[in-house]
């Protein structure tokens, strides 16, 4: 009886210790996880429910062609659309917000845009975020260009890492702070006027 009460007692301080330490572990878990500055990056803000980064949003990757994410429930269908270039809306219920518009170059998605505060990068920068902010969350790998309508603005140019090789993710700036963010392949992602 003693021994039952010895084995029931240590299950019991087993259970409880495994609990504990997996709430412990999992602290944080809501915060930026995948940046480049590792988990939780200094200071960074939460990562919206389908983040954005150079190989897409959600399940909208860059270069899939349009026909498969039509078929796939991701984006509407443009009757009108110009067949070289041209932009489509997710789909109701595929997931993603509003304000974000997916560029289709030659049937398939070349960039994904963002004029929504409601999604961020995988690294958790947003529009609003400052200038600062952007520079310390992507330091070495941003290259900045003035911007060519807004003076005192900027294009904040992350290029992709190995695995996302020619693509990028540019965030356009009114000298101050973001304004809008768009991540997708080279050279499409930096055409200012989108199609035009």
């Amino acid at each position: 009886m003693t021994s039952q009460r010895s084995l029931r007692g240590s299950c019991v301080l087993l259970t409880l210790f495994t609990v504990f330490a997996a709430s412990a572990c999992n602290r944080g878990d809501e915060r930026a996880v995948k940046g480049r500055n590792g988990p939780n990056g200094a200071g960074h803000d939460s990562v919206s429910a389908v983040p954005l980064n150079e190989d897409g949003l959600g399940p909208i990757q860059v270069g899939m062609t349009l026909v498969d994410a039509v078929n796939m429930g991701l984006l509407n269908e443009n009757p009108n659309m110009k067949k070289e270039c041209d932009f489509v809306f997710p789909a109701v219920g595929a997931g993603v917000p509003d304000n974000v518009g997916v560029m289709i170059v030659k049937g398939k998605v070349a960039r994904i845009d963002v004029d929504t505060g409601s999604v961020t990068t995988e690294d958790g920068a947003k529009i609003g975020d400052t200038e600062e902010k952007i520079k310390s969350i992507y330091d070495g790998d941003l290259q900045i260009e003035p911007h060519k309508y807004v003076t005192g603005g900027h294009y904040m140019i992350v290029t992709g890492d190995s695995a996302s090789a020619g693509k990028a993710i540019v965030f356009e700036t009114n000298g101050k702070t973001v304004t809008n963010f768009r991540a997708g392949r080279l050279p499409e992602v930096k055409w200012v006027e989108g199609c035009s």
